[in-house]
C-alpha cells in the first residue's frame, strides 16, 4: 500500500514537472518568436523569420533601392499596393507583405509569405516590375508544384483592384547563377522568386502583365 502511494505521488511529481517543462518551452519560443517578428533576426529552431538568398538579383536589380521603393507611395502606381497573390490551380491567397533585412545583403522572409521588392519605376500607371521573394514550400512554389506557362496570376491591391499575370517562364536554379530576368522594358512584369536554402536553388516565375481590372470583376 505505502509502495503504491510512493508511485503515485511520483508519477504526480513527474506530471507536473512535464506540464511546467511543456509551459516553460512554449514561452521561450513564443519570446523568441516574437523577437524574429520585432528586430528582424533569424534565431535557431524557431523559423517564423529565415534567411533566403537573393544574391543571384543583384546583377540584374538594385535591391537596396527596391527596398527603398517600397515605402514610396508613388512607386506603387495608379492602382494600389498588392496584398495578396492567387497562384494557379491553387485556391490559397497568400500573403504580400514588406522585405525583411537582417543586415545589407541578408534577406529574411515569413514561412507561406511573399514579400514585395520593388525594383523598377512605375510603367503606364501600372507597379513596373513586382519581385516577389518567399521561402519555397508546398504552400508557396517548390520544384513540384510549378505554375504552367500561359496559366494566370492574380494579384489583389488594397484599393480593390487586380493585377493579372500570364505566366511566361517556371523554373528552378541553382541560387549562384546570376538571374536575368526577360524584361523587355515596356509591359510591366511579375517576378517570383522562392529559395530553398536546403538544396541551394532559385524557384523563380515570371509572368507578363495582361490587364488590371476591378476585383469584383
Amino acid at each position: 500500500m505505502k509502495l503504491k502511494k510512493n508511485l503515485l505521488r511520483v508519477s504526480a511529481w513527474f506530471a507536473r514537472c512535464v506540464l511546467f517543462g511543456a509551459c516553460a518551452f512554449a514561452s521561450v519560443f513564443l519570446l523568441m518568436s516574437g523577437y524574429e517578428s520585432v528586430y528582424n533576426r533569424s534565431l535557431p529552431f524557431v523559423h517564423t523569420l529565415a534567411p533566403v538568398n537573393l544574391k543571384a538579383f543583384d546583377g540584374m536589380y538594385d535591391l537596396q533601392n527596391a527596398l527603398s521603393a517600397t515605402k514610396d507611395p508613388a512607386m506603387y502606381g495608379n492602382f494600389g499596393k498588392p496584398q495578396t497573390v492567387k497562384l494557379p490551380a491553387r485556391s490559397l491567397h497568400l500573403d504580400v507583405v514588406a522585405p525583411l533585412q537582417q543586415d545589407k545583403g541578408i534577406w529574411l522572409a515569413r514561412s507561406n509569405t511573399l514579400h514585395l521588392l520593388l525594383p523598377i519605376k512605375p510603367r503606364s500607371g501600372n507597379i513596373g516590375v513586382a519581385l516577389l521573394y518567399c521561402r519555397s514550400s508546398f504552400r508557396t512554389i517548390n520544384d513540384q508544384n510549378l505554375p504552367s506557362v500561359g496559366s494566370n496570376i492574380f494579384m489583389d491591391t488594397d484599393h480593390d483592384w487586380r493585377y493579372v499575370y500570364k505566366v511566361t517562364s517556371a523554373k528552378v536554379f541553382t541560387d549562384t547563377d546570376p538571374y536575368i530576368a526577360a524584361d523587355s522594358g515596356g509591359n510591366s512584369e511579375l517576378i517570383i522568386d522562392c529559395n530553398n536554402s536546403g538544396n541551394h536553388t532559385n524557384i523563380v516565375v515570371e509572368a507578363n502583365l495582361l490587364s488590371v481590372q476591378g476585383v469584383g470583376q
